[in-house]
């Protein structure tokens, strides 16, 4: 406990991600983590004081949950597509790209499973995954700009259209300055010659 404290708190640097098991984690962990942090502080700053009040309405609350599920999905999708093709690519060359991919998808809501609390719409969201995927490897999107979850996040932030209209800059920017974070760490844990050999 007091290891994972200190790497959180960049005193120790954290371990290299060597194993597939561990990447599985690290792509759970930070979809999960961006996604939930953007919609919530969004929704926090554009209610306002008003904030607090939301969280009694449970259609509100509803609401943000399937926004949340639907961001996670694409996160996930935007951080696997990113680390096979920036990262991996060389090291599964000899393999089909489109299967590995799925793949991952697979065993990324399979462990989200026993993570997460609201598990009944997780077949819905791991398919809208796989769909995202296909479409990201098929239209050849740039995997750096991590566009697959800004679009998402800016449809399904549960805020009154002409309100999005107004902070389109900023609701992706605010996603897109989430994953800098997560690429530097990742650049610098990542061992893919270890996780597909």
């Amino acid at each position: 406990m007091i290891i994972k404290i200190l790497e959180y708190l960049g005193l120790r640097p954290k371990k290299p991600l060597t194993k597939r098991s561990e990447l599985i984690e690290f792509i759970h962990r930070n979809a999960s983590f961006v996604s939930q942090v953007v919609l919530l502080t969004y929704v926090k700053a554009r209610a306002g004081t008003q904030y607090p009040k939301l969280f009694e309405n449970r259609e509100y609350l509803k609401s943000i949950e399937i926004a949340r599920s639907n961001i996670y999905s694409a996160c996930v999708a935007d951080l696997i597509f990113y680390i096979i093709n920036e990262h991996c690519f060389k090291d599964i060359k000899g393999k089909k790209i489109h299967f590995i991919l799925a793949k991952m998808v697979d065993e990324v809501f399979a462990f989200a499973k026993y993570d997460e609390k609201v598990v009944e719409e997780f077949n819905k969201m791991k398919k809208r995954c796989k769909e995202q995927i296909k479409t990201l490897n098929i239209e050849k999107i740039d995997h750096k700009l991590f566009k697959m979850s800004s679009d998402t996040f800016f449809r399904w932030a549960p805020m009154a259209e002409e309100f999005k209209k107004d902070d389109e800059e900023i609701i992706r920017n605010s996603i897109l300055f989430r994953w800098i974070e997560v690429r530097r760490e990742l650049r610098s844990r990542i061992e893919p010659g270890l996780i597909f050999s």
